[in-house]
């Protein structure tokens, strides 16, 4: 008995008691192509995990899918209610934020209610974050107010700062800052050939760009398997400044 006493006291003398396991960040990633290109929750899941935070990355994605569309998916649901996120991403189509103002209002809006009701059920502390979609290189013909870039993009950050506001969300500014990397800093290696889906540095910038939102601090560890991306040390920068700038 005495022993199991001295034990016990000496471990108290040498220090704090050891403490849990901290509990990971966990984030889930709701998206279309623009999200699962390249991996980007991965990519976002590994450059935490390189400047030491502890999270659980999860995805649910489909390509060609609307925010209406993505509340039509039980699959969608089902990922809600899995877990108790603490962060919820949600990314739509960019012609989301195109469409008139009866599909808007009748199918966008509606659908968008569901989702983030599905996600408030399932864990009313849950943060959102909205995943503002870029512009694609040469805009989108089919309508005068979206036929060039930046035409586009004015559109798109518009509509994703009201959404953020009505749903009281955090905003990755992800498209914003596909514009000022790419006219004002030419870097010009952040889409693929067909001017619209991220090569592996535009998606490397948007995981950068949701790291800096949701943490609140530039990436100051590079981590091992994206040494290659050419540019990365630039992007990482500049994401920090324009998230903070650029909101």
């Amino acid at each position: 008995m005495n022993r199991i006493l001295i034990f016990l006291l000496l471990i108290l003398a040498s220090g704090p008691s050891p403490s849990f396991a901290e509990e990971p960040i966990r984030i889930l990633f709701i998206g279309n192509s623009y999200t699962y290109r390249n991996h980007m929750p991965r990519m976002f899941m590994k450059i935490a995990k390189a400047n030491g935070k502890q999270v659980e990355v999860n995805w649910c994605v489909k390509g060609k899918t609307s925010f209406y569309r993505h509340s039509l998916r039980k699959k969608v649901y089902q990922a809600i209610q899995w877990k108790k996120w603490d962060y919820v991403v949600l990314q739509g189509s960019s012609r989301d934020m195109l469409k008139d103002s009866i599909t808007y209002y009748e199918k966008t809006l509606p659908g968008l209610n569901k989702i983030v009701s599905t996600i408030k059920r399932n864990n009313n502390k849950t943060k959102l974050v909205f995943f503002m979609t870029w512009a694609y290189k040469k805009g989108y013909p089919k309508f005068a107010y979206s036929n060039t870039h930046y035409k586009m993009i004015r559109r798109i950050s518009a509509k994703y700062k009201a959404l953020s506001i009505d749903f009281d969300a955090l905003l990755s500014p992800v498209g914003l800052v596909f514009e000022k990397l790419y006219f004002k800093h030419h870097i010009k290696t952040l889409y693929k050939p067909d001017n619209g889906h991220p090569s592996p540095l535009g998606s490397y910038t948007a995981a950068c760009s949701f790291y800096s939102v949701i943490f609140k601090e530039r990436v100051s560890h590079t981590p091992q398997a994206y040494l290659k991306i050419k540019k990365h040390n630039e992007v990482e920068s500049l994401v920090w400044k324009y998230t903070q700038s650029l909101k």
